[in-house]
């Protein structure tokens, strides 16, 4: 198989390799057992005197041990109290205790009310509703309305706010009212049966037709989870490794009409072999 190799920092001393001599790539990871941090290089490097290798051409990710001290530095330098240092209340800065019922003061949350459907038979019926609050929903079975109560007051009227509903319903189909059966018969075509018999039947094609469909194969390709579609061809090109699939087109006289097929393989050029070495530097 394939062999990995990653270089890592092993001479006395902490951090990464700077100074005038040595060479990095991109992505290289150096590991510092002393200062106990990964170094990762940002891009490809030679140093010399002009332009030696310094600390900020890496991307330094600390320690667990070095997180932790971080973390506290930054939490002492901030200022950061506790909850237990804080008072309770519902003003700036505090803490809101729950009531008695066990839930927060409105001050801190508004109250959030559920919509219940009330189901009367008349006005009076629905502006008797004691139990309606904003937002409830009384169903008119006397007149086929419904209204919602827009604001506190279920006994007034004026309250209830009717819910409109499509001005452009259907009155009738093909001439007939009420609950109306949709058939191919009704709609002035051949009856269901005539039409189910003429769909599976191959009556209406010809010879050539029928010979042409027996040698049609049904080929899909699919997007699964591990391919994605791209929006146009200059981002797929853009996506894709440079001749990195080989194709090859031949034409199968067997069928009628002639299939075309394709053969698809990778290009072995771009892929690792098990004789492959991938070198990530050394020093």
């Amino acid at each position: 198989m394939a062999t990995i190799q990653i270089k890592r920092r092993t001479t006395a001393g902490t951090g990464p390799l700077t100074g005038s001599t040595g060479t990095i790539k991109a992505g290289e990871p150096l590991v510092d057992f002393n200062g106990e941090h990964l170094f990762i290089a940002k891009a490809d490097k030679t140093g010399s005197v002009g332009t030696p290798l310094v600390e900020s051409d890496y991307l330094k990710i600390p320690g667990v041990a070095k997180v932790d001290t971080q973390i506290d530095t930054k939490i002492t330098a901030l200022g950061l109290g506790t909850a237990a240092t804080k008072n309770t209340g519902t003003g700036n800065g505090n803490i809101p205790i729950l009531d008695a019922d066990g839930k927060l003061a409105d001050s801190v949350i508004p109250k959030v009310a559920i919509t219940n459907t009330w189901v009367v038979a008349s006005q009076a019926a629905m502006l008797a509703l004691s139990n309606a609050q904003e937002g409830d929903v009384a169903v008119r079975t006397d007149i086929n309305k419904s209204f919602i109560l827009k604001t506190t007051g279920y006994a007034t009227l004026a309250n209830w706010q009717e819910l409109l509903t499509p001005t452009d319903s259907v009155t009738s189909v093909n001439g007939s009212t009420g609950a109306v059966t949709i058939t191919l018969a009704g709609l002035g075509g051949v009856s269901t049966t005539t039409y189910n018999a003429h769909v599976a039947a191959d009556v209406h094609l010809t010879t050539t037709q029928k010979s042409i469909l027996a040698n049609v194969l049904n080929t899909r390709i699919l997007s699964g989870a591990g391919s994605e579609f791209m929006v146009s061809q200059a981002a797929f090109d853009a996506a894709v490794l440079s001749g990195g699939i080989k194709l090859y087109q031949y034409i199968d006289s067997n069928y009628t009409p002639s299939v075309v097929k394709y053969a698809i393989g990778i290009d072995t050029t771009k892929v690792l072999q098990p004789s492959s070495i991938i070198d990530g530097g050394t020093y």
